[in-house]
């Protein structure tokens, strides 16, 4: 009888902060979201339809983890990153791949009533970039576990706060032309089977609902003594999101009107 083999080494991944994430060969192992079923509904749909902007699910290893392909690339995960990650082709690169996901799910039993599924989690650490002539440019999403039905408008707002800086010494007007970028590349792929633009008027005030919501997210997980939670709040996390929220209502004037501009 054959001697078993052993297991395929295990590298860590960078990035990784609330959930542990390794890579062995061509396929990554994380800790399971609790919407594990919706996720993998969700991911097979992209893939089906050839969305091309997530990786694909591979199902539960012995381990109980999520199994799902590994993508190349690049992922910005550190707080201070290459600033072409953020150039204004990367936004509209990154505008059209929301419209893809979101013209991809709507009408779908995975929206239900809502407009479409949202990924709800958009920020440069949860994308993977390549190398283009125009610089490095976004091409697939991942950590999808907060997936859910929703509005358009949500997830590019979510990405307008996280792809630019708040806060003290931060620029309004720069905030608002970058979520002007985002909105207008995100209605530019609109066509005859998904039309519609965004309402940017209340691109805003969705964006400081997500803010107070995102604080508040960590401070219950940490009171719940959640590991990942935790070491955020520990890090100074809740604070420095208070001010960014404090900030953004400061100037919502000037970033409504930029964005309007």
């Amino acid at each position: 009888m054959p001697e078993p083999t052993a297991d395929p080494a295990e590298e860590p991944l960078s990035g990784g902060f609330v959930t542990d994430v390794v890579r062995i060969g061509d396929t990554v192992r994380r800790t399971p979201p609790v919407n594990l079923d919706f996720v993998g509904a969700l991911l097979r749909h992209l893939a089906e339809v050839g969305a091309d902007l997530a990786p694909r699910h591979l199902g539960v290893d012995d381990h109980g983890r999520q199994m799902l392909s590994y993508v190349a690339g690049r992922v910005p995960w550190r707080n201070q990153e290459d600033p072409a990650f953020f150039s204004d082709p990367a936004l509209v690169r990154l505008a059209e791949l929301i419209r893809r996901l979101h013209d991809a799910c709507a009408g779908t039993e995975l929206a239900g009533d809502a407009e479409t599924v949202c990924h709800r989690d958009l920020s440069p650490k949860n994308t993977v970039y390549r190398d283009f002539p125009a610089g490095p440019l976004p091409v697939v999403f991942v950590d999808w576990d907060l997936a859910a039905p929703g509005r358009r408008i949500e997830d590019v707002a979510f990405a307008g706060w996280h792809w630019a800086a708040l806060g003290d010494g931060a620029d309004p007007v720069e905030l608002g032309r970058r979520c002007r970028i985002l909105c207008d590349a995100y209605d530019a792929a609109s066509n005859e089977t998904a039309p519609g633009r965004l309402a940017r008027g209340e691109l805003v005030g969705v964006m400081l609902d997500q803010i107070e919501s995102t604080w508040r997210g960590i401070d219950a997980g940490a009171d719940r003594d959640e590991p990942g939670m935790r070491r955020l709040r520990d890090e100074g996390t809740v604070d420095g999101i208070r001010r960014w929220q404090d900030w953004l209502h400061t100037h919502r004037e000037v970033v409504t009107a930029a964005l309007k501009a």
